[in-house]
């Protein structure tokens, strides 16, 4: 019986986590809501089961309007409020490899002078910084679609338990950070600084 309420616990996670990869991708072109189900699946990563399940419980939520032959998404402030929230509640904490530290207070002061690996990118915080020019970042999140051994080779961070920068598995498949995702990094934080860059950057999702 208590098998049966993890594996439960589980595919509810599970489905959480395909749910939010689905509505990001909704969120990134208002095209993408009229895609065939095989093709929005293919492009968020999950499962066709997962998706035809997603869209009918947001046209039932009132978030898509489907009347057979098209699908469009309405209500989309309101749908970025509540994937902000899936995101940092289901999807952001499985994703985080690792931790590291910068080598010095010095490095951590020319951060933006350090060049990231290709296949990695800033988001959060220091993304925020590089795009309007308002905060000082005090935490550090890098997402990656590799491991995070490249950063090692920057010769400026080590890997440590404790570090103030952290390491994502990149979930997106374009080049860059997505703006909505830096956004929902800055909320997460619940740090009034970084509430008020997310206020700025709002009108631009």
């Amino acid at each position: 019986m208590f098998k049966n309420f993890e594996q439960q616990v589980i595919n509810e996670q599970n489905m959480q986590k395909a749910e939010t990869q689905i509505i990001f991708y909704l969120l990134q072109n208002k095209e993408n809501v009229g895609k065939t189900i095989r093709e929005i699946a293919s492009a968020a990563g999950v499962s066709v089961g997962a998706v035809h399940s997603t869209l009918t419980d947001l046209t039932n939520r009132g978030f898509i309007v489907d009347d057979g032959k098209t699908r469009l998404l309405r209500k989309r402030q309101s749908l970025i409020d509540h994937w902000t929230q899936g995101y940092a509640e289901t999807l952001k904490p499985k994703l985080l490899i690792s931790r590291f530290t910068f080598l010095s207070p010095a490095v951590r002061d020319q951060w933006q002078s350090i060049q990231l690996p290709e296949t990695m990118c800033w988001g959060g915080e220091p993304a925020a910084a590089l795009l309007d020019g308002h905060i000082l970042p005090e935490r550090w999140d890098i997402y990656t679609a590799d491991n995070a051994d490249g950063l090692i080779a920057t010769g400026r961070m080590i890997p440590n338990r404790q570090g103030e920068i952290f390491v994502y598995k990149r979930f997106w498949q374009t080049a860059g950070t997505p703006l909505l995702v830096v956004y929902a990094d800055l909320l997460a934080t619940n740090d009034d600084r970084c509430r008020e860059t997310a206020e700025r950057i709002k009108p631009l999702l």
